[in-house]
């Protein structure tokens, strides 16, 4: 039976990412404390499916990067975890000005889509970064997959997984983006595999 990462680590560091990214980026911090729940994989086809519009009841764009063990376990497509950005699409021009793009940009849906995929981007590889901070293993990470209300073929995921944590966050006084994590086993780095 493989060892499992401790998902408090994982939360953690999510958590101590966004609130840094969002004062960092868009000059925001929250004043609620995030949420987290532990839910329950729902696979199908050897995917995580996820239901975005549940977290905002309303339009959501969607991005997510997978982290692969190594360069090898990347070409063979076998995920080690899944780091999801739900973003609330009202919230999502904020990110605009993040990356230094002209607010007139907003109408455009796929410039929002870009955007959100950038964030995710950015914020993925800061837990990557921050995990190995910690003593992991350098992993390797995808590039930012983008959608708008749905991901019909659903998410990569370590397969040994049942359950991803969700942790959901509110700033400019809203409730305005939600990430889904899980992560297989992670060797430290003083540990021999």
């Amino acid at each position: 039976m493989d060892k499992e990462f401790d998902n408090q680590v994982l939360n953690t560091t999510i958590m101590g990412v966004v609130q840094h990214t969002f004062k960092s980026m868009l000059h925001v911090q929250s004043v609620v404390e995030p949420v987290v729940v532990e839910r329950d994989i729902i696979e199908f086809d050897g995917c995580m499916r996820v239901f975005p519009m549940e977290k905002f009841n309303g339009p959501v764009f969607i991005a997510f990067v997978n982290f692969y063990y190594d360069q090898k376990e990347q070409d063979a497509n076998n995920a080690v975890g899944a780091f999801v950005l739900f973003v609330k699409e009202e919230v999502a021009e904020k990110f605009l000005k993040a990356f230094g793009r002209p607010t007139s940009e907003a109408e455009d849906e796929e410039v929002l889509l870009d955007v959100v995929g950038e964030f995710c981007n950015v914020l993925g590889g800061n837990v990557k970064n921050e995990l190995v901070g910690l003593g992991y293993v350098d992993i390797a990470m995808s590039a930012p997959y983008k959608y708008k209300n749905s991901v019909p073929e659903g998410i990569p995921f370590d397969y040994s997984l049942y359950q991803k944590q969700e942790i959901t966050f509110t700033f400019w006084n809203q409730k305005c983006i939600v990430v889904e994590a899980c992560m297989g086993y992670v060797s430290q780095k003083r540990e021999v595999v």
